[in-house]
């Protein structure tokens, strides 16, 4: 089995909490990342020790969360987050224990966590801690509740899109007692914030399997997220999981994907309200609004269509007709690489001739200079090589002079 390679700063910070009489582990998703040959991100740790004990063994350290248990301790300019092994009042919001109290129980601590894959502890002098099975589940690949996973799911109701989330970026099944639990308690996600659902869920929907995304559906839980969206993607499943497949992993391409099925205004209204920033909900709702327009991928067509909806939405937008299996997406995304390696104007602002240049041919300050650089940027869009400054002023001087 894959022992975890710890970091010389992790390992010193282990050691260090063991020399002064207090047991440490690192534990959660490091520990399953390496039980899978996975390099961590992040290096969570886990100890006996209260956070007061832990400020006065390190020289700097931060408090971060030092009400949950949780104190930062920084380490040749590395952050590095300890937390005290704790136990946990009732949860009230179905998000935030009502109180958190600290224990010196390892075991203790290791029940109040999520799945069993990511309840496991480890330090190199006793190895694994697994009381739950997770390393069995890890290599069975599959995604179980601690302990009673309804209880799992009322305490935390995020942990019910954490547990798809996981199934479809690690390619794990949810365990059945486990996803009959998620189904009974779908409804909990409503009382979830729009942030963190946006989260989780975009992490979803950009997961490795896709193949597995369906259970965020039969299960019901999307119902709980948007109604019009879990009516759609039921009837339109098959596709919408081979487009997706067949996407890069980008959020505005994949939620434009996900939402092409409802709606336009009601889509607009869930990028809202999931609160996305104002880059990625401009671009999902770019390609949106033309999802269904005709592609033609001649040059010309293809600059104006450019010109109207900005090079990135234009790109996104054939790349997701071509996931969808439309031949003529590919033609379009080609044309619009050649465009783009050759510099065609497909703005005003890329014409080689501005406003102060007609001002000082004598054209008259005022509308009429827009007016004249916009029949010129038509001109141009049909036909790039007119784009020099010097054919721009002889059509000017011909026309208005």
């Amino acid at each position: 089995m894959n022992k975890p390679i710890l970091p010389k700063n992790v390992a010193w910070i282990l050691k260090k909490l063991n020399e002064n009489g207090f047991e440490g582990y690192i534990v959660g998703g490091c520990v399953r990342d390496a039980i899978m040959g996975v390099a961590p991100h992040d290096w969570d740790m886990t100890t006996s020790a209260t956070p007061q004990e832990v400020k006065s063994i390190f020289s700097h350290t931060v408090d971060t969360g030092i009400k949950h248990g949780t104190v930062t301790v920084v380490l040749n300019s590395e952050n590095y987050e300890i937390t005290t092994y704790r136990v946990e009042g009732d949860y009230e919001d179905c998000r935030h224990p009502s109180y958190v109290s600290f224990t010196r129980d390892l075991h203790e601590d290791l029940l109040r966590r999520d799945f069993t894959m990511n309840a496991i502890a480890y330090c190199e002098s006793e190895g694994y801690v697994d009381i739950f099975g997770g390393i069995e589940d890890i290599n069975r690949r599959i995604i179980r509740g601690v302990g009673d996973a309804a209880e799992r799911f009322r305490e935390d109701a995020l942990r019910m899109l954490r547990a798809i989330r996981f199934s479809v970026q690690l390619d794990f099944d949810i365990e059945e007692n486990t996803k009959q639990a998620l189904k009974e308690n779908a409804g909990l996600i409503e009382k979830i914030s729009a942030e963190r659902i946006r989260e989780e869920l975009t992490k979803t929907i950009t997961g490795n399997a896709i193949n597995r995304l369906p259970v965020l559906w039969e299960t019901g839980l999307l119902k709980y997220i948007s109604p019009e969206l879990y009516d759609a993607v039921k009837k339109n499943s098959e596709q919408l999981i081979f487009q997706l497949k067949g996407i890069e992993k980008n959020t505005a391409m994949a939620y434009a994907v996900f939402l092409q099925y409802i709606d336009i205004q009601i889509a607009k209204k869930l990028l809202k309200n999931l609160k996305f920033d104002t880059k990625t909900t401009r671009l999902a709702e770019a390609i949106l609004n033309n999802m269904d327009t005709d592609i033609d991928y001649t040059p010309a067509a293809v600059r104006k269509f450019a010109a109207k909806m900005g090079k990135e939405a234009l790109s996104t937008l054939y790349k997701v007709k071509q996931a969808g299996g439309n031949s003529q997406g590919e033609k379009a995304l080609k044309t619009l690489e050649s465009i783009m390696d050759n510099g065609d104007c497909i703005s005003v602002k890329d014409l080689a001739i501005s406003g102060d240049d007609l001002l000082g041919m004598g054209i008259e300050k005022g509308k009429v200079v827009g007016q004249i650089l916009n029949e010129l940027f038509e001109k141009v869009l049909e036909n790039p090589q007119l784009n020099q400054k010097e054919i721009l002023q002889k059509t000017v001087g011909e026309k208005y002079l």
